[in-house]
Formats: C-alpha cells, sequence, structure tokens
C-alpha cells in the first residue's frame, strides 16, 4: 500500500536469504503515531522486516523511507527493543538506560541523571537503579530496557517480541506500560509478536505476514478502549485475527503448490 503522506513508506523492498526471497517487492506505507502489530508465522520475516527498518541490514533492492529521508543507515530517533534485552551483566539499570544518552547526545551529567531518573520514575523501578540484570525480576528487566528504548525519545519504536519471556501476569503489566507510554508519547510503533491478544490489545492496525513478506492489513476498532480485554468483543477480534491468519496460511499453501 503506497501513500506519500506517510511517516514510513517501503518502495518495492526486497531482501535475499541466499535463494530464498524472504522480502519480494514489498510496498507498505505506516502512518505517523500509529500502532502496528506484527504477526505471522515463524520464519516468515517478521523479525527481518524490523532490521530493515531499523537500518541494521540493507535491502537488496527498492527504497526505506522515514519522515521523507531515504534511509541509508540506523538513525538516533528509531529506537528498538530486542527480544533478548540486550542488558549488560556489567551494568547497573542506572548505567544501562543512560547509555543512548551518552552515546548520541552531549548532555550535561546532571541533566543525563536527571533524564534517567525520570524514566526510572515513569516506569516504576527506581528502587531498581543500582541493581545488575542478575538482581532484577523479568518484568524488571522489562522495564528497563524499555526506559533505555525510549530515554531518546524516538519518533519511531521497533519491539521484536517486548513479552514474550515473562509470565502472563507480569506480561500484562508490561503491555499496559508499552500501550500508555504510546498515547502519551504518540510515537510511530511496529512490534512483531505470536500472541493474537497481544496484537488485538496493542495494535491499531494489525499486520498478517505472508511468504515473501506480502501483508494484509486488519484495522483493529477495540484498540485503547479502557479494559477492552474483559469484554467478549475482544476475545471475538482474537479469533477473527486466527481465522485471517489461517487463510492466509491456507493462501500461501496453493499458491506454494500451484507453482
Amino acid at each position: 500500500m503506497k501513500n506519500k503522506d506517510a511517516f514510513i513508506r517501503l518502495s518495492d523492498v526486497s531482501y535475499r536469504f541466499g535463494e530464498r526471497a524472504v522480502i519480494n517487492q514489498l510496498s507498505l506505507s505506516l502512518d505517523k503515531g500509529v500502532s502496528y502489530a506484527l504477526i505471522g508465522q515463524s520464519g516468515i520475516g517478521k523479525s527481518t522486516l524490523l532490521q530493515l527498518l531499523a537500518g541494521f541490514i540493507s535491502p537488496d533492492s527498492g527504497s526505506i523511507y522515514i519522515n521523507d529521508k531515504k534511509l541509508i543507515k540506523p538513525r538516533v530517533k528509531t529506537g528498538f527493543l530486542f527480544q533478548e534485552l540486550g542488558l549488560f551483566p556489567w551494568q547497573t539499570a542506572f548505567d544501562s538506560i543512560k547509555m543512548p544518552l551518552q552515546m548520541h547526545t552531549s548532555v550535561q551529567k546532571e541533566s543525563l541523571k536527571s533524564s534517567v531518573f525520570k524514566w526510572l520514575k515513569e516506569l516504576q523501578i527506581e528502587d531498581c537503579h543500582e541493581r545488575y540484570p542478575h538482581e532484577l525480576s523479568g518484568g524488571q528487566k522489562q522495564r528497563v530496557a524499555l526506559a533505555r528504548t525510549l530515554i531518546t525519545e524516538p519518533d519511531f519504536l521497533l519491539m521484536d517480541e517486548p513479552t514474550t519471556a515473562i509470565d502472563a501476569m507480569t506480561k500484562e503489566s508490561i503491555q499496559a506500560l508499552i500501550l500508555a507510554q504510546h498515547k502519551k508519547q504518540q510515537t510511530t510503533m511496529l512490534f512483531v509478536t505470536h500472541d493474537i491478544e497481544e496484537a488485538v490489545y496493542l495494535g491499531e492496525v494489525i499486520l498478517i505476514m505472508r511468504e515473501g513478506g506480502k501483508i494484509t492489513r486488519i484495522p483493529n476498532p477495540l484498540f485503547g478502549i479502557e479494559n477492552n480485554r474483559e469484554t467478549l468483543a475482544f476475545y471475538q477480534a482474537c479469533i477473527d485475527v486466527r481465522k485471517h491468519i489461517n487463510l492466509e496460511m491456507e493462501l500461501d499453501e496453493v499458491f506454494t503448490h500451484n507453482k
């Protein structure tokens, strides 16, 4: 889908692993301030698409534009929350969160400290500032990684399976935190998930990815509705998304069989 006014534009983007076209001539637009959930089978190319949008890898052909500028390398204003979180064992929570500011800006020491504590407070982990990763719970690690990602105030946030390694109760609290920050910052957000409930809860638009990087869009009318998890409509929406995914898988099987 092409949209010249979109914040993010992919124009005929292709990327190959060896002989396999993981993404084949994909054109896609993402609007400013919208949250997108990217869902699909394992190995279909979802994480590859995130890496392309982050500028970690370059397309074999086609172009990516962010805010009308062609993407040729990673940009400071793109935040990336890795599935593995990437917390270094020798860094305290405070040191981990301040690292992006030290790398990309010349912030004064007191201003830097103030910014870090602002995010520690925002994500409710002030008491953890002197703790190392092995001293943190799964949810606390997730919050530290999220604070480290958000401290540069990105205009584009990419997340790869943001809640995959934590228990169900903690997962819901982290999801609520991500949603609250998205609404507050109005950041354009794209996240990969295998969890359909997470996609329906966090995604204003759900993108279903198929073989070759083909993408189907599903608008989510339940996005942002308070206590939506407590409604039957929420679970009906999850069922509908699952049906869409199954249909897309069947289409891929037919296409592959007819090649």
